[in-house]
Formats: structure tokens, sequence, C-alpha cells
């Protein structure tokens, strides 16, 4: 029987196409080769060889199979035969263990499950060969069911498969109540649930150093698993932790990839000495002369002087909270400056809007809109 086990080994399976953008791609370094940054890039498994393997076991525990489509030019296969699949002896790559056990396993349940005429095989009336292409071939069907299973998965929920946790729970499901007791079925899920509700961050961090951490450029490659991630509506704290990044990171990323405003996470505090910008941890990032208020995720500074009222941002350069550019100025002479209380001109002002371009900026004060120089929206523009 070794011969046979030989053969089956020196196989290459095959698999649908389809399943490569699905599965492969999101899930594994499939193209790339196992290494050290395997973990850091964020994928569950190396290899595609690894998506394979769980999805024969899920074809094998449902025990059903499912035909590969007859266009050949719509399969693919890995180019490493099984033989090869995890380190082998004087061949130990980085990242690999020994994978002969788990070859050995799904031999025997091959063996079980294959139709195969093990006396002509003896006799010499059936090749091992042919043999061995029975075995592969009930192999490939096992796993193109699985991966079946999990685009199902994928289509009721898309954000399924993207927990820590979720192919563990897949294979503890097949755990009948013969083997395992009720109440340790409900301990483990409860203690699966208390992982992946953990927060990601630590309140006693500085958050300002998060967010200085945060402003460091990203890798290409780091930055087109974020974008995959999030277009599969991951919830940003796993984001996080499978990219092993802080929250704050992500959010920046996502925020300078336009696809996210990135939050604030911070208050702002008015005296009669100005204003102040406290961040979660309570500790005073800034502080100005003129008050501040917070508009659409954006600190804004408002100055009141005898000429005129302008406003400026406040912003994040270099890792540091600086007096920004001018948004709006309104002169004396304006619609809007007269309609400012000198004592409490703040309570007066109820939002600002930035436009595509400095001079499209507009302020509400009192229920009416005025643009960039101060006059009413619905007046004569400039």
């Amino acid at each position: 029987m070794k011969s046979l086990f030989d053969a089956w080994s020196n196989k290459d399976p095959e698999w649908e196409k389809k399943y490569e953008e699905l599965l492969m791609m999101p899930f594994t370094d499939y193209g790339r080769g196992t290494s050290q940054y395997t973990e850091s890039r964020g994928k569950i498994f190396g290899a595609g060889y690894e998506m394979f393997i769980i999805g024969f076991f899920i074809g094998l525990y449902f025990d059903k199979t499912r035909k590969l489509t007859d266009d050949k030019s719509k399969r693919k296969h890995f180019g490493h035969k099984i033989m090869f699949w995890g380190s082998q002896e004087g061949k130990l790559k980085l990242g690999r263990t020994s994978y002969k056990k788990i070859q050995e396993y799904m031999f025997a349940a091959l063996i079980t499950k294959t139709d195969i005429d093990f006396i002509s095989l003896e006799k010499g009336e059936v090749s091992v060969d042919d043999a061995a292409n029975s075995l592969k071939h009930k192999m490939e069907e096992y796993a193109n069911y699985g991966f079946h299973y999990l685009e199902d998965m994928l289509e009721d929920d898309p954000n399924s498969l993207f927990k820590d946790s979720a192919f563990l729970k897949i294979f503890t499901s097949f755990i009948s109540d013969d083997n395992i007791g009720n109440d340790d079925v409900e301990n483990f899920e409860e203690d699966i649930e208390s992982f992946e509700d953990e927060e990601l961050e630590d309140d006693s961090i500085d958050e300002e150093s998060l967010r200085a951490e945060a402003e460091k450029p990203w890798n290409e490659d780091e930055i087109e698993r974020l974008t995959m991630y999030f277009e599969h509506d991951m919830e940003l704290n796993r984001i996080a932790e499978r990219l092993e990044k802080s929250l704050y990171s992500v959010q920046y990323q996502l925020s300078q990839l336009g696809l996210i405003r990135m939050p604030l996470n911070v208050t702002v505090k008015n005296t009669e000495n100005g204003g102040t910008v406290i961040n979660k941890s309570g500790k005073v990032v800034y502080t100005d002369e003129a008050p501040l208020k917070i508009f659409n995720d954006k600190i804004y500074r408002f100055n009141m002087k005898p000429m005129c009222m302008t406003v400026k941002d406040i912003k994040r350069v270099g890792g540091e909270w600086v007096k920004g550019s001018k948004m709006l100025v309104a002169y004396t002479e304006s619609a809007l400056y007269p309609k400012l209380s000198s004592s409490n001109f703040m309570d007066d002002i109820e939002d600002f809007v930035e436009g595509n371009k400095r001079e499209e900026n507009k302020i509400k004060v009192r229920g009416i809109w005025y643009d960039y120089y101060g006059d009413k929206i619905d007046s004569q523009s400039r």
C-alpha cells in the first residue's frame, strides 16, 4: 500500500478558479509563498493548499462531494505536489511545519471513501497510478464541496469568515453530543465569544503616541489587505487585529484612502481664556486663545476681532496639533458680522461646512447660511 500512498502524494490536485478571488486571495498567501511575514500580512493561512485542506475536511465531515467543472480552463492547481505540502526534511521553510500526519490522515480517509478494487490492484489489473488518480479525484470533490459550503457562508454573511475563530467554529460544530457534553460546548462557545469581544485598545496607552504611530506610512501590501478587508465589511477593530495595527492606524489609513472620515476621538472645552483640545485619556493636547468648536468631525477656531471674525481649522501636522489655514473671514461690513453677539457669539454658530475650495466654505448662524466672505448664500455671489 506504500506505493499507492507515494503515487497519490505525487499528485497535484485541481480546484475551480472561481474560488481564487473568493477564498484563496483573502485568506491565504497563495502565489506569494509562506514566510515569516505571513502573520503580519493578516492572512489566516499560509500557502493556498492549506485552504484546500480545510475544504477537504469540511466535505469529509459532511461526507458530501461536488464534481468539478468539466471546463479545464476554469480549473487550477497549486503547482505543488501533496508530498511537498508543509515542510520536508532537509527543506524546512519559515512558518511551515511538517504535514506528514495530515497527509496520512487524508490518505486513510480517501482509502475508505473511494471505490477501488484492491484485489485487481494487487493482481496488477488496475495500475497504481489509476488508483492514485481515483483518490485524487475524490479528494478534489470533497474539497470542492467544502469550498461551495464556504461560498454559501459568505453569501449569507460576507463578514462570516473574517473572524479569528470562524474556521474553528465550523469544525467544532461537527462535534456530536456523544463526544462532548452540552455544558462543555456552551462554555467553549462563551470563551470564543469573550475572545471575539475583547477590546483592541488599551486605555492606559497614550493616545498621542497611538496617533503618531498611525500617521506612519504603510507599505503597498498592507494597504491592499486593508482595502480588501474593509470592502468585505470587516469590523475595524478586527481589521486592526488581523493586520497587527492599532485602531487609530486603521482609521487613519482608511481616511487617507477616502473610505471613511477619521474620527477625532477628542473633545474641546472653552473658557474665558480660550479653547483646549482634550484627548480620550484626558490629556490636553492643544490650547488656543480663541474658542473652538467641532463640526463634521473637525475642529475649528473662531476668533472675534474688532474688524472681523475669522475661522481657522485645527489639525495635526507632523504629529502635533496646530493652527491651520484661514477658512472664512467676515469683515464688519459683511452681512454676518453684525449678526454675531459680542458676548456669546459661539452660541450663534450652528454649523460649518467646507467646500471643494476655500472660497466655497460656508457657515450657518441663527438658521442662515453665509459664504466665505460673510454674505448670505442666497445673495449676490462672488
